[in-house]
This record gives C-alpha cells, structure tokens and sequence, in this order.
C-alpha cells in the first residue's frame, strides 16, 4: 500500500467520522451532550495534571440534565413567545369542473 492511498483512506475516515458526529450532535443533542459528559467523566482522573482538569472542564457541555422548556433548543417550538391570536380560518370549497 503506497503512502497516498493511506493518506486517502485517514482522509476519508475522518471525514466520515467528523459528519457522524455532526449529524448525531444536530439530530440527538441530548443524547450526544450526555455521551459527551459521560466520556469526560471518564477522562477526568485525579491522577491527571492540572492543565488537563482545566480542559475537561473546558470540553464539558453545560447543560446534560435533559431536554426541558429551559434549555433553548427550540426543537419542538414549544419555548416560543407568548401565545399568538389564532389564524383566520379559511374552509377549502370543491367545485366541480367547467366543461367546455
């Protein structure tokens, strides 16, 4: 195997990781906020040096608890402004065709 193919095929695995982990962050945010935490917690060792505490903290999402009418998703357009006055309502009316 030569060296462009290897660079190739890392090339083309990190992209492919890199869009997974887009697409899981923007299609499960809770869930991936949670692996995330769960992945820092493990990282997160008091053997470990200081400066490596203060960048899993850094990492670390802030909000893990869930989804909730608090955390500003606006996923399910539950969080929006106060109640809006309902649309007019417009009846569909068939008619039958014109015949020429």
């Amino acid at each position: 195997m030569s060296v462009a193919l290897l660079v190739q095929a890392l090339l083309v695995v990190l992209i492919v990781g890199w869009s997974m982990v887009f697409a899981a962050r923007r299609l499960l945010p809770v869930t991936s906020r949670r692996v995330w935490a769960r992945l820092l917690d493990a990282l997160d060792r008091p053997a470990l040096p200081a400066w490596a505490h203060r960048l899993v903290n850094r990492l670390r999402p802030r909000g893990t608890q869930g989804g909730s009418c608090a955390d500003g998703c606006s996923a399910c357009g539950g969080c929006a402004a106060a109640a809006r006055a309902p649309a007019e309502e417009h009846p569909l009316t068939f008619r039958p065709r014109e015949k020429n």
